[in-house]
């Protein structure tokens, strides 16, 4: 597959050279005008039709030939411009060598194309030429040249190329930014009239730079500050630039608090908008952390805003709740970008805080955002994160293995470099020097510029510490290129990896290029993007298809089965389960059958189990499990037929269901650990406790208690064992002491702390008390229950919150602690919850019936 033209982008689109004499025919016109439209196809219609007439003259053909071969290389159709120039009457035309220039480096010859740019330039009365200038100077920036990229630049000064000249220094003096030459930079600036508003803003967005490179950061944030005040003029980009520049700008003057506030203040009110710099706001929100950040930091509690609320395990017979397969299915979370940030700083953050507590609470968040986002690029950094933990914990097992695990599994070269270094560490901290420079090798040439030569140099020490006579010579590997955008290749469109990248390349295709021969193709791949995002758009997949049916000869030259997948993919998201159910069987029953038929199963059946029908999701999940070829999905509807059979409320089907999940187990995947606890729940639930201990402790005592799983399996446990011997002593001791280890493992104001200290509290009810037998531990009881009040905001849950709390008040009434019973339900009340008015109507009768007043 041939690169795309992505570095075209802006100088192609920004051309505004004449085109030579006004048109006198009107299909000519017509061309010119859907041309400057953007109707590329229309535009060669038209041109086409013109080209028909045998008494064109050769000049007008040759300037024809020469604009429909523009038409193609916008329509990302270069090897067809290239036939067009090629041809006789095209070859010495005007504008020719440019448009040729920008065919080949639509084919991903970019060295030639920045010869052929070349050429243009030489020639002062070139079409285009500031364009071709500008086009040849992003090449040779992505060639890593440049130097040479400022020399294209200043050849745009004068004569007809006089009114690009300011944009050619600005790009100029930002090349010298980037090259840290700040003198240069600053001799280069130029001035810009006061209607200039794009460039005024892109100059001043520069100065802004200069000032901080001269060092005079308050400059550059008063600089920073006008362009936030003022964002005419300014791209998305650039506006956000201005924020991180104000930010660093902050940051230098000696307050990375206040840097930090500048951007936490702009994500909060526009968290609703697209953010393309989000990772620069988080690097920066992290490397400015304190080394050890007070738990009760602002910054923290800003940040936990955008982490949705952990969903507790299900308290009934089976988790039944959220779409998809129920918590089987691993899949990204509908959070978005900001939650998946945003937990990986938190995580930082309670790392370094450095209480046993909150390490636990990193390991915790760290675990969860590789599970809720599996394919975002800080899975791979939160799994590195574990390891640095891991090795400052001096659990070095545990590093070697989530490091082996990223060097098979990570998909950046970057992350993979910074592992194997860790790994090199690691070998070397243990003495194993052979095998800390096999790893600092492998990081040379994984990692680029000063991190790649760092792994080099202890490549070379620790050759030379293990025999004292290996060279400290290392040779320099060539720089790869950068990896290019996509804006401008529908086929490169398609095969990115990241389903919100892909739609963002192909909706810049569709916008640029209307009407296009394969645009239902594209809206198709549009539609199935936004379905296999981190947040389904429903309704945007939902208007592909529909504009998609407006043209039936376009959508019969679709494949039916991709068209029917997405359809059934939208009814599956948007809970209409009719029409999922449908469409899925549909699906099944089609000869042969399409490559979507095992997911269109798991759907189906999936769709059955939420809609009630038990018996039927079963069959077909059982079924798909048996046969499936993709084990991570085959287990998962092993799960789905446990929980279907689970839920038929009869012996047998329960019995089953066992079975079906010790299958799920066996199958050793994602969802192994989920199978675990809801075998667990059902075997509590059929009361057969002695069974589920002896099922959940060996599994218990093996996990860290750092492992995210360790909590909701002491929580069990913990069930399991308090039930069997309701009020015997025994039981209750072994049921509190798991409770409170686990309660060491979670921070205050959870739902999982709420839920926790319920549990306790009532085996403290049940105790007896040490000190006196005849009582229980009522006391220690009512500080469990109410602690859960104390808090500000509102619970992350209302069920075991407000329980706790009631909970608390029968004792306070028992004692007759009559004022602060009705403090109690006063405080209840005052978080507004589901039984707030029960509270609120507690407290008025405790204060009637006592006659408690305030003061």
């Amino acid at each position: 597959m041939k690169p795309p033209p992505i570095l075209l982008l802006f100088a192609v689109a920004a051309l505004a050279c004449p085109r030579g004499g006004a048109a006198t025919d009107p299909r000519t016109t017509l061309g010119d005008e859907a041309l400057a439209a953007g109707l590329w196809d229309v535009a060669a219609s038209h041109y086409d039709e013109r080209l028909k007439d045998p008494e064109l003259a050769p000049a007008e053909r040759a300037g024809l030939l020469v604009k429909i071969a523009e038409t193609r290389v916008r329509a990302e159709q270069p090897a067809d411009a290239l036939a067009l120039l090629d041809q006789s009457a095209a070859k010495d035309a005007p504008g020719a060598e440019f448009w040729r220039a920008q065919a080949v480096a639509g084919t991903g010859r970019y060295s030639e194309a920045v010869e052929l740019f070349g050429k243009v330039l030489e020639n002062k009365d070139a079409p285009h030429r500031a364009s071709a200038a500008f086009t040849r100077a992003n090449l040779l920036l992505a060639l890593d040249r440049p130097e040479e990229a400022l020399t294209t630049l200043s050849q745009i000064t004068g004569g007809a190329d006089a009114a690009s000249a300011p944009e050619a220094r600005l790009r100029s003096v930002a090349i010298l930014l980037d090259l840290q030459r700040p003198d240069e930079a600053r001799a280069m600036m130029p001035e810009i009239p006061e209607d200039e508003t794009a460039l005024r803003s892109f100059a001043t967005l520069l100065e802004a730079r200069l000032q901080a490179a001269e060092g005079h950061p308050e400059a550059a944030a008063v600089l920073y500050q006008s362009l936030l005040e003022n964002p005419t003029g300014q791209t998305l980009r650039r506006h956000h630039l201005a924020v991180l520049g104000l930010a660093d700008a902050t940051a230098a003057l000696g307050d990375p608090a206040a840097a930090t506030n500048v951007l936490l203040s702009f994500l909060q009110k526009h968290s609703d908008q697209p953010l393309p710099l989000l990772a620069g706001f988080f690097e920066r929100i992290v490397a400015w952390m304190p080394e050890q950040p007070a738990p009760n930091d602002p910054i923290l509690a800003r940040l936990t805003e955008w982490v949705p609320a952990f969903v507790p395990p299900a308290t009934g017979l089976i988790a039944t709740y959220g779409n998809g397969a129920l918590g089987a299915w691993p899949g990204d979370s509908k959070a978005g970008e900001l939650a998946a940030h945003s937990i990986y700083a938190i995580a930082i953050a309670k790392s370094r805080i450095g209480t046993p507590e909150d390490r636990a609470a990193a390991y915790r968040l760290l675990e969860r955002l590789r599970l809720q986002f599996p394919s975002h690029p800080l899975a791979g950094r939160a799994l590195y994160q574990e390891a640095v933990m891991a090795m400052e914990d001096g659990d070095s097992a545990r590093a070697a293995a989530i490091l082996a695990s990223l060097q098979e599994f990570a998909s950046s070269p970057g992350l993979r470099g910074r592992a194997a270094f860790l790994d090199a560490i690691r070998s070397y901290r243990q003495g194993d020097l052979a095998a800390a420079r096999e790893w600092f090798t492998k990081a040379a040439g994984d990692l680029t510029g000063d991190d790649a030569a760092s792994a080099r140099f202890n490549s070379a020490i620790s050759a030379f510490e293990s025999d004292g006579q290996a060279s400290l010579t290392i040779a320099q590997e060539d720089a790869e290129s950068p990896a290019l955008s996509a804006d401008l290749s529908l086929e490169r469109a398609l095969t990115r990896e990241d389903p919100a990248a892909r739609r963002e390349a192909i909706e810049a295709f569709l916008g640029k290029h209307p009407g296009h021969p394969r645009e239902a193709e594209a809206r198709l791949a549009a539609a199935e993007a936004a379905l296999a995002g981190t947040e389904p758009d429903v309704s945007y997949a939902t208007a592909q298809l529909d504009t998609i049916a407006e043209n039936p000869a376009a959508l019969e030259a679709l494949p039916a089965s991709r068209i029917e997948w997405v359809k059934l993919r939208i009814a599956d998201l948007s809970n209409d389960r009719d029409t999922a159910i449908a469409l899925a069987r549909s699906m099944l029953e089609r000869e042969p059958a399409p490559p979507e038929a095992p997911e269109a199963a798991f759907l189906l059946g999936r769709n059955l189990f939420e809609a009630g029908d038990y018996n039927d999701a079963r069959l077909v999940v059982e079924k798909l499990a048996a046969s499936d070829e993709d084990p991570a999905r085959s287990q998962a509807a092993w799960l789905l037929a446990a929980r279907s059979a689970a839920l038929v409320p009869t012996l047998q089907s329960q019995q089953e269901a066992l079975v079906l999940f010790d299958k799920a187990i066996e199958t050793d995947g994602p969802v192994t650990p989920v199978a675990r606890l809801e075998k667990a729940r059902l075997l509590i639930d059929m009361n057969r406790l002695t069974e589920a201990e002896e099922f959940l402790r060996p599994w218990f005592e093996e996990l860290p208690e750092k492992d995210p799983l360790h909590l909701p399996a002491g929580l069990l446990l913990g069930e399991a064992i308090g039930r069997q011997g309701g009020s015997s002593p025994d039981t209750l001791v072994r049921s509190l002491a798991i409770y409170d280890e686990l309660l060491s493992e979670v921070g205050k104001f959870t739902a999982i702390f709420n839920r926790l200290q319920y549990e306790r509290g009532r085996a403290l009810e049940m105790l007896p008390d040490p000190e006196d037998p005849s009582k229980t531990r009522e006391r220690e009881a009512f500080i469990a229950y109410y602690s859960v009040l104390e808090t500000d905001g509102p619970p992350a849950e209302w069920h075991y919150f407000e329980s706790c709390g009631f909970k608390a008040l029968s004792l306070l009434e028992k004692t007759g602690r009559w004022p602060a019973a009705v403090a109690c339900a006063r405080k209840i009340a005052s978080f507004h919850g589901p039984r707030a008015e029960e509270a609120a109507k507690r407290a008025d009768d405790l204060q009637l019936k006592y006659m408690i007043w305030e003061d």
